[in-house]
């Protein structure tokens, strides 16, 4: 079937083109895509009303649609389920409510396409370009999205559960409020990507890069975020609980009134975030980077901080009693007013540290390097106040 035949028949009233041959047919004259060994199924004779080809509600489930040029066609509502189009160029097209559930999209052209509500369940869109696409509110559940271009794509409350995003592209990409639950980010490039209030729960976001990225209020309960960088992110009220930031870097990230309940922390890069007013304790921070951090009025009570880097950090009124910090640097460190009643401060590097109006009632200091320390008002060891 040629691109005449086909629109003359959808013009008399026909909708039904299920296992449809019509591969490499090409339905729109204006095609930035078509490659030198393009089908020469083009469009004979078309009216202006033509270019912008209408298939609304049309049935290609299960059509052979491999190479087909369908840009800026009107498809919207149409059923493509478990449809061929590999290599397509959708460029633009309208999928609005389209049924492509099970459809192959494999090195398919969808950029600027419009997939809005549309139903792409156990889609393969592997290697695929959705640059600039907006896919919003659509079900992308259990889809195939490895390697895919999704730049600047709007994805606001699609489903993405169970998705496969291996090193995908969403640079940009909006996906507030989206659910990404068990979807796999394996090393998938995110950065300056708004997840604000998005599902992330238990995905798998190990090696991704969020650089920059809006997480505000996003669920990251049980998501594995090792090794990931989130440098200068925003994750204010995000929730982490039981998640593992193994060696995840968060430099420079905001932080407040987030929670880790039992969230693995070992190694990570805090180094010049927000953490102001969060609750650390009993937490295992060894070798944690906390260097220049802002952790003002912070609770750190019976946490283990072996060998944890706090230079420079303000900790003004934070709370480190009883807490582990051996051989841990808070040389230039912000100590005023703060609560080390009863810690372990064994070869601990004070250096210039300002320890004015703080509490070191039984604290041991065995070791520790107390060189140019700053006491006023201090509390000392043996419980008499240092003037």
């Amino acid at each position: 079937m040629d691109a005449n035949e086909l629109l003359n028949r959808y013009a008399a009233g026909e909708r039904d083109f299920r296992q449809a041959n019509l591969r490499g047919i090409v339905l729109s004259t204006l095609d930035l895509y078509r490659s030198s060994d393009a089908p020469t199924l083009i469009l004979s004779n078309l009216n202006e009303h033509q270019i912008r080809p209408y298939l609304i509600g049309a049935n290609f489930s299960g059509a052979d649609l491999i190479g087909a040029h369908l840009g800026r066609a009107n498809l919207s509502k149409a059923d493509l389920s478990g449809a061929n189009l590999t290599g397509a160029n959708l460029f633009a097209a309208s999928l609005s409510g389209a049924n492509l559930t099970g459809a192959n999209l494999t090195d398919a052209n969808l950029s600027g396409a419009h997939l809005n509500w549309a139903n792409l369940s156990g889609a393969i869109l592997a290697n695929a370009n959705l640059t600039g696409a907006d896919i919003s509110a659509a079900n992308l559940s259990n889809a195939v999205l490895s390697h895919a271009n999704l730049q600047k794509a709007y994805l606001i409350k699609a489903n993405l559960k169970e998705a496969n995003l291996k090193d995908a592209d969403l640079t940009l990409a909006s996906l507030k409020e989206a659910d990404l639950s068990e979807a796999d980010l394996t090393g998938a490039e995110l950065s300056k990507v708004n997840l604000a209030g998005a599902n992330l729960t238990r995905a798998n976001l190990t090696k991704a890069n969020l650089l920059k990225a809006n997480l505000r209020r996003a669920n990251l309960t049980e998501a594995y975020l090792n090794y990931a960088c989130l440098g200068e992110s925003d994750l204010t009220e995000a929730c982490l609980n039981r998640a593992n930031l193994t060696k995840a870097d968060l430099s420079k990230t905001y932080l407040r009134k987030i929670t880790l309940n039992g969230s693995h922390l070992s190694g990570v890069n805090f180094n010049g975030a927000d953490l102001s007013g969060i609750d650390l304790s009993q937490k295992l921070l060894t070798g944690i980077n906390l260097a220049e951090a802002l952790l003002n009025e912070a609770n750190f009570s019976g946490a283990y901080l072996m060998e944890a880097n706090l230079s420079g950090a303000n900790l003004t009124n934070a709370n480190f009693s009883q807490a582990y910090l051996i051989n841990a640097n808070l040389s230039d460190a912000c100590l005023d007013h703060v609560d080390l009643s009863q810690a372990n401060l064994t070869k601990a590097d004070l250096r210039k540290a300002d320890l004015t109006g703080a509490n070191l009632r039984g604290a041991i200091l065995a070791g520790a390097d107390l060189r140019g320390v700053k006491l006023m008002a201090t509390i000392l060891p043996n419980g008499k106040t240092y003037h």
